[in-house]
């Protein structure tokens, strides 16, 4: 836009005319086809802007518009890193009788995700092992699955079987986060360590390892994910837990592959996962399964060891 002559009528900006700007020449700053500031360049003095002067600004303002839109994107992906950081929990429990490790690697996109994972424990001695992923990227999923993590850990001063309180999540998400819908694996270990429940909400099935055995798949069955429009009845899978033995939980970032079957990321996951401590195992299935290459998606694990004397 080109005026030659800035007066009340076509110019709002009081320290322009404050200024004593005459003439005036401003271009838009777009990003994605949307305007994000204005370029504008004046003169104290009338002058005639020239369309090559207008041509040079807007080029000007076409990379002015990339460097902020660069640094927009900058603060928000760190933002929403900070706020994922404060979300997880800072340290593991120390809960007798079990043994925890984490590990948590953002995707190589720079967005971050909704996983998520918790460990704690209800009123009638259980633990509860949660691992989850809220579907999307970016600030939005960040904030999601605090949202989810905090209302999991509400209801489970309420119920701690984990069939019913994925039930009881799914009427709370429906209810009050419509749009939002997550994948959780939800576990809990009894007060004397010797039982686990789980229930499984469209999540990716844990590997269990015994303590003198081979890794495997936990066969159970995967209901529908939380936030979806159908409600079915949710079910739970029973396991014992003897001394040495171990669970993993995890996203499916881990074995995932946009060029690989999943066939082969469970198989791959299963071959690496092996009796042991679990601050061990957590850092072997991390090395074998991803190396020093990013993913595209984030990778949340979580390994429970029940503790024994062979540990």
């Amino acid at each position: 836009m080109i005026l030659e002559h800035v007066d009340h009528s076509n110019v709002l900006n009081p320290i322009l005319r404050e200024k004593g700007v005459r003439s005036l020449l401003g271009v838009p700053l777009l990003s994605g086809g949307e305007v994000i500031g204005v370029l504008h360049v004046g003169s104290l003095t009338p002058r005639t802007f020239t369309r090559e002067e207008a041509d040079l600004l807007g080029l000007a303002g076409e990379r002015v518009a990339l460097a902020t839109q660069t640094r927009q994107i900058q603060v928000s992906r760190a933002a929403a890193r900070a706020l994922q950081r404060s979300l997880l929990p800072a340290t593991l429990p120390d809960v007798p009788g079990l043994e925890f490790a984490a590990r948590y690697a953002p995707g190589g996109g720079g967005d971050v995700g909704g996983d998520w994972y918790d460990v704690f424990d209800v009123p009638s001695g259980n633990v509860i092992v949660v691992v989850g992923d809220v579907a999307g990227r970016g600030i939005g999923a960040a904030v999601a699955m605090g949202r989810l993590r905090t209302a999991l850990r509400a209801h489970a001063l309420q119920t701690d079987d984990p069939s019913d309180l994925l039930q009881r999540l799914d009427a709370h998400v429906r209810h009050f986060e419509p749009g939002v819908m997550a994948t959780v694996l939800c576990a809990v270990v009894s007060a004397d360590r010797g039982e686990l429940v789980l229930s499984c909400a469209g999540h990716p099935p844990p590997v269990a390892v015994a303590c003198d055995g081979p890794s495997e798949l936990v066969d159970l069955p995967a209901d529908l994910p939380v936030g979806i429009a159908v409600v079915r009845p949710r079910r739970s899978t029973k396991l014992l837990l003897a001394p040495g033995d171990g669970l993993l939980l995890y996203t499916d970032g881990l074995v995932e592959r946009r060029d690989a079957d999943l066939d082969d990321g469970f198989h791959r996951l299963c071959s690496a996962v092996r009796p042991g401590p679990a601050e061990a195992v957590c850092g072997t299935v991390m090395f074998e399964m991803l190396g020093a290459d990013p993913t595209d998606d984030d990778v949340a694990v979580l390994m429970l060891v029940r503790r024994g004397h062979d540990i």
